[in-house]
């Protein structure tokens, strides 16, 4: 493809709020392309100087700190996302040996990487603090990659250090997101925020109205906070309480300490509607906890938080707990910036799928490793969804270097993240980020989980039993 023959501009059919914001993005840079993942610019004239710790004359240090997410197989849980490492590599490779590095500099790529597990008499959040203090002292990293959602501490132990920024797709609180000031951008929406919008759109339906609420939150470091200050408060706002009950992790990713006395408390309250602020292999048990005490079924409420607006995530109820658990789990309500489903929709182009994005970043990572291209509609596979999720953490990162200079110095890296103008995400969402704003998506939509599902095929489908799947039922909405 000829690179000068590709527009400069791309059409969004999904209304105004996301044709202006194309209209405001340079698709002529090239780190904004829609044809290439980047164009080598002009050659630098300056002489290259090491300058900081981590930029040497030669070459940029970056981390990608990778979960193990293979390791929640011995649990019983799958999460089919790809290879995340030759994904990073691979978007990477493409910056170093077609398109002049950054400023001549190759981009020097380290990977550390963690357990998604925890136990053995190690508290996960050790585990993962010492990741970040493998990134950020022993590798002295410039700039940090988490493709696959890092949580608890970790994300403050590194943008926290004052030098060395994290990219993530985790959604991170507001608190955590001004106490890194400007070092820590994610692009998913905040946590808190979520929470938030999360009530109100429920509000808005009748959803709440009459209802008994509860909220089910683990002891994961960031959850509590996200649901104090982005859910009970909004609660509150709204003229409603609620009753929240904590669940113990034990130092691991699975959840369940106090989990049996909740359910009961919650049957004994007539409790009628849960936000289940719990990850994807935690909420199967709350699930499945309920239907054995013979809890009548609740409105659950959900967001993007723990990845629970993806299909992977969802199909770990069906996949745990069977066909009664994903009947208990239909209807549940979903607010987040995920396009999750759209595919599944009647006249699926007019609502932007597949996005140019996603499908540039699919193509130039089949074309570099010699894989085929992954099938965005696949219910059973993100490897489309995580390859476009990578290729968007290189973009930013790959731009942030440049815009910091051509001899820069980590302060300078620091303050491009912090004043970081509007980039591409997959799904090509409206994005905004400046200081005190370090959550790129403006927009969030509506959403439902559908046992069986009425879109086709589902996640976790067999031969004999129909799967389950997550589709939109609201249009997008502008929350800025």
């Amino acid at each position: 493809m000829d690179p000068e023959a590709w527009p400069f501009s791309f059409d969004d059919p999904r209304g105004e709020v996301f044709t202006d914001f194309q209209a405001d993005l340079d698709r002529g840079d090239p780190l904004q392309r829609l044809e290439l993942f980047c164009l080598a610019g002009d050659p630098t004239t300056s002489i290259l100087r090491a300058t900081d710790i981590g930029i040497t004359e030669e070459s940029i240090r970056i981390v990608h700190l990778r979960t193990r997410l293979e390791d929640y197989e011995r649990i019983g849980f799958e999460f089919p996302v790809g290879d995340t490492v030759e994904m990073v590599e691979a978007f990477v490779g493409i910056v170093n040996d077609e398109c002049g590095g950054v400023h001549g500099r190759r981009l020097d790529l380290q990977l550390v990487e963690v357990t998604a597990l925890g136990g053995g008499g190690v508290d996960i959040d050790t585990l993962r603090s010492a990741a970040c203090l493998e990134a950020t002292d022993d590798l002295e990293a410039v700039l940090v990659l988490d493709l696959t959602g890092i949580q608890g501490s970790a994300p403050l132990c590194i943008a926290g250090t004052e030098k060395t920024p994290l990219i993530t797709t985790e959604p991170q609180s507001s608190d955590d997101l001004r106490t890194a000031r400007g070092r820590l951008l994610t692009t998913a929406v905040a946590g808190d925020t979520q929470l938030e919008l999360a009530a109100r759109s429920a509000e808005a339906r009748g959803v709440l109205t009459g209802m008994t609420i509860a909220v089910i939150v683990s002891d994961t470091p960031g959850q509590s906070e996200a649901v104090s200050a982005g859910l009970l408060e909004t609660m509150d706002d709204l003229g409603y309480d609620v009753q929240v009950h904590p669940i113990g992790c034990e130092g691991t990713t699975s959840c369940w300490v106090g989990l049996e006395a909740a359910v009961a408390r919650m049957i004994d309250d007539g409790t009628t509607v849960v936000f289940p602020v719990l990850n994807a292999v935690s909420l199967p048990r709350l699930i499945t906890e309920m239907l054995r005490q013979g809890m009548p079924r609740p409105a659950f409420i959900q967001t993007g938080l723990n990845g629970q607006s993806d299909d992977l995530a969802a199909a770990q109820v069906l996949a745990y707990g069977g066909a009664d658990a994903a009947a208990y789990y239909d209807g549940a309500f979903i607010v987040d910036a995920a396009d999750t489903g759209t595919w599944r929709l009647p006249r699926a182009a007019e609502q932007g799928f597949p996005d140019p994005f996603s499908q540039m970043c699919n193509r130039e990572h089949a074309r570099v490793t010699g894989r085929p291209i992954a099938d965005p509609t696949d219910p059973a596979s993100a490897v489309y969804a995580t390859v476009a999720d990578a290729c968007a953490l290189v973009r930013i990162a790959v731009r942030v270097l440049r815009d910091a200079g051509v001899n820069p110095r980590r302060s300078d890296v620091n303050w491009v993240l912090y004043r970081l103008d509007a980039v591409d995400i997959p799904g090509m969402l409206p994005t905004s980020s400046a200081r005190r704003k370090n959550d790129l998506p403006d927009v969030v939509r509506i959403l439902e989980y559908q046992y069986p599902c009425r879109f086709g095929r589902g996640a976790g489908a067999t031969d004999g039993a129909p799967g389950g799947c997550i589709v939109p039922t609201g249009e997008w909405q502008e929350f800025r």
